[in-house]
């Protein structure tokens, strides 16, 4: 460790000093070599190591996605596939609610609510005046990709903002001016051969920590940044339970003992 500490140090105390040497030294004819060049342990210094070699990546983990895709007998490409899945979501101003772009076996699906088929789902959207509550609101959504082991499944993350300066009947009823951050929640988007689609999952939330609504997805995150919480536990940030509390102070415990 000690000797992994030094060459550290040695390392950027070269590149400070190289660093002052050309910004304090003086002007030289352009013949005349650096000084710090002709140093043999400079050299040594700056080599940049290898930081990945060939032998360290296993390559039997890596789903090959190319050839996953150039396998697919489905008769939409994933490009097909992914401007369809931006032009549903385009549609009332990114909550996908358009039912002519539904097949009828539609199915919605959250990490709470749901499964709702499509005239749930349409009338679920149309009870939420989203555009009103946050005219502003921007949504930023990514990483559009074909699931190589669901050929007409697209997976995509969405997040975005907006400040809420409008009623949001009928959870809030005024305005409360607070702002919405969204997390990273991953969606995806199941097509069938005509390209409707059959099924639509969001708000799955990949980093809690992000954004102000608590580290909930979809409407419940939402009615949580603004001030307007629903009250139950699935509407709430996670809470440890009383029963996961003593499943981790036996398994500490046990641990102990045992090592």
């Amino acid at each position: 460790m000690k000797m992994a500490l030094s060459t550290v140090t040695a390392f950027l105390l070269a590149h400070a000093a190289s660093a002052f040497m050309r910004f304090e030294r003086p002007l030289q004819p352009q013949t005349a070599a650096p000084h710090y060049a002709s140093a043999p342990h400079y050299a040594a210094a700056v080599a940049e190591p290898e930081l990945v070699k060939v032998d360290d990546i296993d390559e039997s983990l890596f789903v090959d996605e190319a050839a996953a895709l150039a396998r697919s007998t489905f008769p939409l490409s994933a490009d097909e596939m992914i401007t369809l899945s931006k032009k549903f979501i385009s549609s009332r101003g990114g909550l996908g609610a358009d039912p002519e772009l539904l097949a009828e076996s539609f199915v919605f699906e959250g990490p709470v609510v749901g499964p709702l088929d499509k005239q749930a789902f349409v009338d679920a959207i149309g009870s939420v005046d989203f555009d009103k509550a946050f005219p502003d609101f921007q949504g930023e959504f990514y990483g559009f990709h074909v699931d190589p082991f669901d050929l007409n499944r697209v997976w995509y993350t969405a997040r975005g903002r907006g400040t809420n300066t409008g009623p949001l009947p009928p959870f809030a009823p005024q305005a409360t001016g607070k702002q919405l951050v969204n997390p990273p929640q991953v969606c995806s988007l199941t097509f069938d051969k005509s390209g409707l689609v059959t099924r639509y999952t969001i708000g799955y939330v990949v980093d809690r920590q992000v954004g102000t609504t608590g580290g909930l997805g979809g409407l419940y995150g939402v009615l949580y940044a603004i001030g307007r919480p629903l009250p139950f536990p699935e509407a709430r940030p996670w809470r440890k339970s009383p029963q996961y509390a003593l499943f981790q102070a036996v398994g500490g415990a046990l641990q102990a003992l045992l090592g």
